[in-house]
């Protein structure tokens, strides 16, 4: 085995691009912190001082570290299983957002969109005009598949989906350093230009074999939809399948 001693930055940046389960042991004075990958064992310790770290750890990542290691049934044997849903989470089906400020599942902004009114319209290209809904969820998100229903769509109209890291949180650049957000970024653009024309009353699907990496909760979706500027008339709306720890909220 290789030992490699590394700060607390370093081991935050090692935990967000290699995804290791890092495991903790807690002593009166500091928090030891160890994580390895094959043969080599990243370790650092953080002193209970009050400082920025301990409190970092403490805030932003000691709920994640101590995860098991390996997935084992009830009877301790080490469990093999083919799927893209993370070990925490359930699936779940939705048309609309949670509400963050009051704390409930799925009574935020609904994935609706109708250009007879102008709820959510925001400047576009020369010839087009845009519709934009910004939504998110009180837990941590992983994106699977998607639906996109549209109805009276002119030839030229198109959809996008982006995940948006908000003003004061942080992302990682493409070199996975940690920045912190000045203004809203966008992180991900999952759904590119996707062309819309017609009717698709039972919806045109988005499917992949794997789910997304994981969307922290203080993160935000961003869907898109963008016609030309003759369009009075068309409307439709969007079916997300994510994995997320919960689907209702119990106390």
């Amino acid at each position: 085995m290789v030992n490699l001693e590394k700060t607390w930055t370093e081991i935050k940046t090692v935990y967000n691009n290699k995804k290791i389960p890092f495991q903790y042991e807690e002593y009166d004075e500091i928090y030891e912190i160890f994580g390895s990958d094959c043969f080599v064992v990243y370790r650092t310790e953080i002193k209970k001082d009050g400082g920025v770290d301990v409190t970092d750890f403490e805030n932003n990542y000691k709920s994640k570290f101590n995860e098991p290691i390996e997935e084992r049934s009830g009877d301790g044997r080490q469990l093999v299983v083919s799927t893209s849903r993370p070990r925490i989470a359930t699936t779940y089906f939705t048309s609309s957002g949670d509400d963050i400020s009051g704390g409930v599942i799925g009574t935020g902004k609904a994935f609706f969109y109708d250009f007879e009114n102008s709820d959510d319209i925001i400047t576009a290209p020369i010839g087009f005009k845009r519709k934009r809904i910004d939504f998110g969820f009180i837990d941590s998100t992983w994106v699977k598949e998607g639906t996109v229903y549209f109805h009276n769509a002119l030839k030229g109209s198109y959809v996008d989906m982006f995940i948006v890291c908000p003003a004061g949180q942080y992302y990682l650049k493409n070199d996975g350093t940690p920045t912190l957000a000045t203004e809203d970024i966008v992180v991900e653009h999952y759904v590119n230009r996707f062309f819309i024309q017609g009717s698709c009353s039972m919806g045109d699907e988005l499917n992949t074999e794997s789910c997304s990496s994981e969307i922290p909760n203080a993160y935000k979706y961003r869907f898109e939809v963008t016609v030309p500027e003759s369009d009075n008339n068309s409307n439709g709306y969007i079916n997300l399948e994510l994995y997320r720890a919960r689907t209702v909220v119990l106390e």
